[in-house]
């Protein structure tokens, strides 16, 4: 199994705009970390775990390399989990010399999904989406891959209006959801099967291969996430259910979802943070 290597941050409250399937939570505390990191806990109702959890976790960030030219240091914040690949979200822990995008407390995503699981705490600020304070971590990590799909059918290689009649293919990445409910946040008309002669756009299994292979520059990748946590605002994904599970269970999810086991947009968070209701 392979192993998920990542850097706790402190607590941070985060709430969904998306509709969250709860019940599949396991593993997970209630209760929000006791100190930040760093501290010592002097609470009589801290546990024992949570005890070694913070002691793990300044030891994790004492450990943390430092940022060479042009780099940030990066705390976890979440991590979606997909057939698309690894989703990673962040705070911005330091800056190395020359970085002029980004400062200590900004929040970020990786630009593109990582074909591998585990989080890299080191990278390149060109590799960084800034993530708006008013869109969750866990919103980011679970819907940004899949949406940054469904904006790139629906608006570079295809055009989509009010009162466009559509037709939307399967997906076996799990991008459709995301293509349909934007689709029809633009007005348009998602027709099934016995409708699809009606149709005046058809997204077909080609315009994800196209999605999946198109590259958007630093600046452009930007702008598309902006359209999505616009999108998001809206609540054009509010009808997608998305998986929550404790960051424990990224490893076995991940070989569950390469496997074609588990195809919902799925997001794994750090104990320390305070989960969403």
């Amino acid at each position: 199994m392979e192993h998920f290597s990542v850097i706790t941050p402190g607590a941070a409250s985060i709430k969904g705009a998306v509709r969250t399937s709860s019940s599949t939570v396991t593993g997970a505390s209630s209760t929000p970390a006791a100190t930040s990191v760093g501290e010592k806990s002097r609470s009589t109702t801290t546990t024992g775990g949570q005890r070694r959890a913070s002691r793990s976790t300044t030891r994790n960030l004492n450990r943390a390399p430092r940022p060479g030219a042009g780099q940030v240091r990066l705390r976890i914040g979440a991590l979606g989990l997909s057939p698309l690949g690894v989703q990673a979200v962040a705070t911005v822990d330091s800056v190395g010399a020359d970085v002029v995008g980004f400062a200590a407390g900004d929040r970020v995503a990786m630009r593109t999904p990582s074909a591998r699981p585990g989080f890299q705490p080191v990278v390149s600020e060109r590799d960084l989406i800034g993530i708006p304070k008013d869109v969750s971590f866990e919103d980011a990590a679970a819907i940004l891959p899949a949406a940054l799909i469904a904006r790139t059918v629906l608006r570079q290689l295809h055009t989509v209006g009010r009162g466009n009649r559509v037709y939307i293919s399967p997906d076996p990445a799990g991008s459709t959801p995301f293509v349909v409910a934007w689709a029809e946040h633009l007005g348009g008309i998602v027709v099934n099967d016995d409708e699809r002669a009606s149709a005046d756009v058809e997204i077909a299994a080609a315009d994800y291969d196209a999605a999946r292979r198109w590259h958007y520059g630093h600046g452009l990748a930007q702008l598309a996430a902006s359209d999505v946590f616009q999108a998001m605002r809206d609540g054009a994904f509010g009808g997608v259910t998305i998986d929550r599970f404790p960051l424990s269970e990224a490893s076995r999810l991940h070989s569950r979802i390469g496997a074609g086991g588990h195809s919902r947009p799925t997001v794994v968070l750090p104990a320390s943070h305070e989960l969403a209701a």
